[in-house]
């Protein structure tokens, strides 16, 4: 993920939203990691907030978020102990941004975010897959490249300037 915010340039006319599989109740260290990383505002999404281009919104322990009417949404994160974090945010993205939305897998482990590329997909818009040689968990590339067709499996970097592209034409 470092690999990829570093090549976001800090006036990015995307927001971005990250969920990661987080440890229940041990705060996250992600938004000082990622803030040595980029230049773009780094958020913990702890309320319900509006989107906004130009940010990072960083899931928060114990928690999940979707999009609803270009809004972030916290629940309360299940007790189920199968993760779908990035599948509820997915599905989400799909049916509220349809076809301009992007969703991208970058390492790590099960199949979580499986059925939300699918949705992503299925509503018109466009999944990058970390290449799993050089993730340090292949197990989520992966499911995402044997079960659904990304638009693209290559390295983090690789995937920003995509996505730096995909951001020329807007």
């Amino acid at each position: 993920m470092i690999e990829f915010f570093e090549h976001i340039p800090g006036d990015s006319p995307a927001a971005f939203i990250v969920a990661m599989h987080l440890i229940r109740d041990r705060r996250s260290l992600l938004d000082d990691i990622l803030s040595k990383h980029t230049a773009l505002p780094i958020i913990r999404v702890e309320n319900d907030m509006s989107l906004e281009a130009g940010k990072v919104y960083l899931l928060v322990e114990n928690t999940t978020i979707f999009v609803q009417d270009s809004c972030l949404k916290v629940r309360a994160r299940d007790e189920a102990l199968k993760n779908s974090s990035v599948d509820s945010l997915f599905e989400s993205i799909a049916i509220d941004f349809r076809e301009k939305a992007v969703g991208i897998i970058l390492s790590g482990g099960g199949s979580d975010g499986l059925k939300g590329a699918q949705k992503i997909a299925e509503m018109g818009g466009i999944v990058l897959v970390q290449d799993p040689d050089s993730a340090q968990t292949d197990g989520m590339p992966c499911s995402i490249i044997n079960d659904d067709h990304p638009v693209a499996i290559l390295r983090p970097a690789e995937i920003a300037q995509e996505i730096n592209k995909l951001l020329e034409h807007i």
